[in-house]
């Protein structure tokens, strides 16, 4: 008798138990509240024990980012771990929807969530791909629409410095689910592929592209006539070499790009930069220092007089934010390879349609002069390129937060542009 009891109470805990455990499995929409602030999210939560989440916010730039600590009790709780900081979540299931509080640091926030989906699949298939241009091996991503048919297709290139597939991870995403094949790779010497970019030219850079587009149009289901390339900032520039005899390639998207000597746009981004913090004397004489250091590591000149130089202004407040690089640093050589580098040659002979993207307050690049000097060389191909000018987006076609604890924006209508463009070409 006193078994049965207790195999009955034994029951009745686990069902008990069973009834507390919210089912949070699927894709979950919402948004993040704090202060006069809001971020979409999205939030996808997997079966399983224990349950697995992943995070997305387009606006960030951020694409399944794995949660850790996910426990689904009576109340719901998961952790954000950043570079820097950890977001934590703590919520309550009510129905088709999740509300709770979330805090970083001494910042805190709500958030509210709802249910859209009881499935986490995605419409389209990710297929990791590996591909090779000369001993170099890249290792990239594709991302197809699961319906049968032929689609148009983008490479979506790294930028500059050491970027992976997942700086345009959310890119892809949102051209897959609106039925564009999307290729998207780790760039040399970064994440699974082979080689240095420190070590490599811009030229080499382009001819990874290459590779990628011709890969992406040999693949099935894939309409080889509508393929074509996406390359911001670094990506931008040598957009024109991935296409100049391409036949693979039937249209560019360049974003934030510059044209020229690449050391010029090295200039003003530096400069625009220092006239923040610096006037008179100081912006001047801080230019002057910065110009030498570079005309230097373009041209493999010796250090001699410019670190004669650098020492006159040793003890001056603008010195360290020009963060020049000690004489064994890898800077030199690469600057060296890139510095004189210029695109206008390529852009020029460029007869495929072009879709040019700037933000209207991009620090980076000049947009204007920019834009000028592109259609000025695509006169003689009498190519007419496609300009939109993002108001108040900065270098990453992003909307600044207007508040301190505010979140950067997507410029409205983009990503969008990407889809209009391919599908009307």
């Amino acid at each position: 008798m006193k078994r049965l009891v207790y195999l009955v109470l034994v029951l009745a805990a686990s069902t008990a138990a069973a009834r507390a455990a919210p089912d949070v499995t699927g894709h979950w929409l919402g948004t993040m509240q704090r202060g006069s602030s809001a971020l979409t999210v999205s939030f996808d939560f997997s079966p399983g024990q224990p349950e697995r989440g992943a995070f997305t916010a387009g606006d960030l730039g951020a694409m399944d980012v794995p949660l850790a600590k996910l426990r689904v009790e009576p109340t719901i709780h998961w952790e954000l771990v950043g570079d820097r900081t950890t977001t934590v979540f703590d919520g309550t299931l009510n129905g088709g929807t999740i509300r709770g509080t979330f805090h970083e640091d001494q910042s805190r926030g709500t958030f509210s969530l709802r249910r859209v989906s009881s499935s986490v699949t995605k419409p389209y298939v990710e297929t990791n791909v590996r591909f090779a241009n000369g001993a170099v091996t890249l290792a990239g991503t594709m991302l197809a629409p699961r319906a049968a048919g032929r689609y148009p297709a983008v490479v979506l290139t790294p930028g500059s410095g050491a970027e992976g597939r997942w700086a345009s991870h959310f890119l892809a995403d949102y051209v897959a689910r609106h039925g564009v094949v999307a290729l998207i790779y780790d760039k040399r010497g970064v994440g699974e592929s082979t080689g240095d970019w420190r070590a490599s030219t811009l030229a080499d850079l382009a001819d990874d592209a290459r590779a990628a587009v011709h890969v992406l149009a040999d693949r099935a289901g894939v309409d080889r006539r509508n393929v074509g390339y996406f390359g911001h900032s670094q990506g931008a520039y040598i957009a024109p070499l991935v296409a100049r005899d391409n036949p693979d390639v039937r249209w560019i998207i360049a974003a934030d790009g510059n044209v020229g000597p690449q050391y010029r746009q090295d200039l003003f981004r530096v400069g625009t930069s220092l006239r923040k913090r610096y006037t008179g004397d100081d912006l001047a004489n801080a230019m002057t220092l910065y110009r030498e250091f570079v005309d230097v590591a373009r041209n493999g000149l010796p250090h001699t007089q410019f670190r004669a130089d650098e020492a006159r202004f040793k003890n001056a407040a603008w010195l360290d934010d020009l963060a020049l690089p000690d004489d064994q640093n890898w800077i030199w050589s690469w600057y060296r390879q890139v510095g004189n580098f210029d695109n206008s040659a390529a852009w020029q002979s460029t007869g495929v349609p072009v879709l040019l993207v700037y933000g209207q307050r991009d620090e980076v690049v000049p947009v204007t002069e920019s834009i000028d000097a592109i259609r000025a060389l695509l006169v003689s191909r009498h190519n007419d390129p496609t300009v939109r000018i993002f108001a108040s987006a900065d270098h990453t076609l992003h909307i600044p937060p207007s508040a301190p604890d505010g979140w950067p924006h997507n410029a409205p209508g983009f990503p969008a542009i990407l889809v209009d463009w391919i599908k009307a070409h």
